[in-house]
């Protein structure tokens, strides 16, 4: 064969060659993008999902710890959050999470967590002050009661930073900065 013929066919291989792999690597980064974008979507989902039901609990609690409400009144209610909430803690263990979000997957399932703990805790007390000694455990009840309302604050709030921290796609190193916002 002639070099003149050789040459443009070797050169149009090569070229062929650098597209496709260029090819293959733009569509990882594409897929790694739409796994990021797929679980910030369903992070956030989730995230109001469990904020509401949290919003709405706190409130009821809050009318309880201030006498507003009889305790006996809120517990089918709570029954109904606890079970809402084991239904999210399922949802958040099976957030699919890239690699840089693990942390904040882990996050938001120790929130879900978190909010089960308190909200146990605040069905002990409402239990107690409905019960048939509910005047000889006020104290008791009131305490579990105002603990685990305290609990359900901060877990909304970390579980809504966590979200945020998946929404804004930080990794576990950015979350430990603290910026002036310059």
């Amino acid at each position: 064969m002639d070099a003149a013929v050789v040459l443009p066919l070797a050169l149009a291989a090569l070229i062929a060659l650098a597209l496709a792999l260029f090819l293959q690597r733009a569509s990882g980064a594409l897929r790694a993008t739409r796994r990021v974008e797929r679980f910030q979507q369903d992070a956030a989902a989730l995230g109001a999902r469990l904020d509401a039901l949290l919003a709405a609990t706190i409130v009821q609690v809050d009318g309880v710890r201030r006498h507003e409400v009889d305790a006996s009144t809120v517990l089918d209610d709570l029954a109904d959050t606890m079970a809402a909430l084991d239904g999210g803690l399922a949802d958040a263990e099976g957030l699919m999470a890239p690699p840089a979000q693990a942390a904040s997957r882990l996050g938001i399932i120790a929130e879900v967590r978190h909010a089960q703990r308190a909200l146990d805790m605040v069905q002990y007390g409402c239990q107690l002050a409905a019960g048939p000694r509910a005047r000889a455990r006020s104290t008791e009840s009131q305490i579990a009661i105002k603990r685990g309302y305290l609990n359900l604050l901060h877990a909304r709030e970390a579980l809504a930073q966590h979200v945020g921290d998946v929404a804004a796609a930080r990794g576990a190193v950015e979350r430990t900065w603290r910026t002036s916002g310059v």
